[in-house]
């Protein structure tokens, strides 16, 4: 007798919030039909109701696929997110809802007052949101709304791009930052400002990406995602990265706060915090390889460099407490090995993420046996 496999909607809550996977048990309906539930949270999330049709896909692993349909015509639905803005009252919070609407993959999202025009402040969180935001654009704009839309194929980006990227993006901000140790040219500094500006759209789109993977493991594939563990190691890589950037552009800004008349007395300082800004960036190169080739000796030897490196750091911080007496060039120097210290700590985070993802293939250090066990 054939047994159909039917998909039966069943308004069921997840485990857990937040949860996109789950074990179901098949149950029996009838003589010959098999069925299985479908999350609550899906079905609310693709709009579905009772009497909906769905497709089923086989894809090339021999696993089903489930995805909404529309009967009239075949067409897919297309989803918008209203945001009222009559109903937000804190400031920055445009700003964020639409930045976060972004990184979950939304791509057409409208902000709306029916009763009042938008106020200035709205309009300007919704620009400076855009500006941190790549490929996207408002597309539609009058008196009480805004449509912006993103126009970004996720497919196209994949996600080792993305990454070597930001690397590129910190190895540039910090030759800015030794440029002006050099020459003082406050301009310079204002550079890193503009990368770190960079840095935060390449993140939030490194961000985007992993969360689209997330929900597709087509999309996944496309970027190169080989496995659902990977998602977490590089949400936490792409954060150790921006982190990165944030605290040169917190350097670039604390050597800002100096007149270079002032700070072109302190050359001994200046030479050492170049040479450990070489060092830095040196390190963090190794780390990019280590990751790249999950080369795990690489990684370790990071690690205990990282160690050395930050006993370096403790001892200049001490220097500065001895030998510089004016209080803001010394609060300066203070803040930006503060600084370097958590460039530090980050960077090791980024070993570790290398060394986990390294141990999940076999190796010549690490390779795995099946043992057979005989029963007493």
């Amino acid at each position: 007798m054939l047994i159909y496999i039917v998909v039966l909607i069943i308004f069921m809550a997840y485990i857990g919030d937040g949860v996109k996977m789950e074990i179901r048990k098949v149950q029996k309906l009838g003589y010959s039909t098999i069925v299985v539930s479908l999350p609550r949270n899906w079905v609310k999330e693709k709009n579905l109701k009772k009497g909906d049709s769905v497709i089923v896909r086989v894809d090339e692993d021999g696993n089903l696929r489930i995805e909404p349909y529309e009967a009239e015509g075949g067409k897919r639905k297309r989803e918008q997110y209203v945001i009222d803005v009559s109903q937000i009252k804190s400031p920055g919070l445009v700003k964020r809802i639409l930045i976060g609407n972004y990184v979950l993959g939304h791509d057409n999202i409208i902000f709306l007052n029916k009763n009042e025009r938008l106020s200035p402040q709205v309009l300007k969180e919704i620009q400076d949101a855009i500006s941190r935001l790549a490929a996207m654009e408002i597309v539609e704009q009058d008196l009480h709304k805004v449509v912006v839309q993103c126009f970004i194929d996720p497919t196209k980006f994949r996600l080792t791009g993305l990454i070597r990227r930001m690397y590129t993006l910190i190895f540039s901000m910090l030759e800015a930052v030794q440029e002006y140790l050099k020459d003082f040219d406050q301009n310079v500094l204002m550079q890193v400002i503009n990368m770190e500006n960079e840095a935060d759209r390449l993140y939030w789109l490194i961000v985007r990406q992993i969360l689209l993977a997330q929900k597709s493991w087509r999309v996944a594939k496309e970027i190169g995602v080989d496995h659902p563990y990977h998602i977490i190691g590089n949400r936490a890589l792409a954060k150790s990265l921006e982190e990165i950037c944030d605290r040169i552009e917190d350097i670039a800004n604390e050597l800002n706060r100096i007149q270079p008349e002032n700070i072109e007395k302190f050359k001994e300082v200046i030479a050492i915090l170049d040479s450990i800004l070489g060092d830095l960036k040196e390190l963090l190169s190794l780390s990019m390889m280590a990751f790249i080739e999950l080369d795990i000796t690489k990684a370790n030897d990071i690690l205990n460099t990282l160690k050395v490196f930050r006993d370096r750091i403790k001892e200049l911080d001490t220097n500065f407490i001895t030998y510089i007496k004016d209080p803001l060039i010394l609060s300066v120097f203070r803040v930006i090995v503060s600084c370097i210290m958590r460039i530090a700590d980050n960077a090791d985070g980024i070993a570790e993420i290398t060394i986990n993802r390294a141990l999940e293939m076999p190796s010549k250090i690490c390779r795995w046996e099946v043992v057979e066990e005989t029963a007493e």
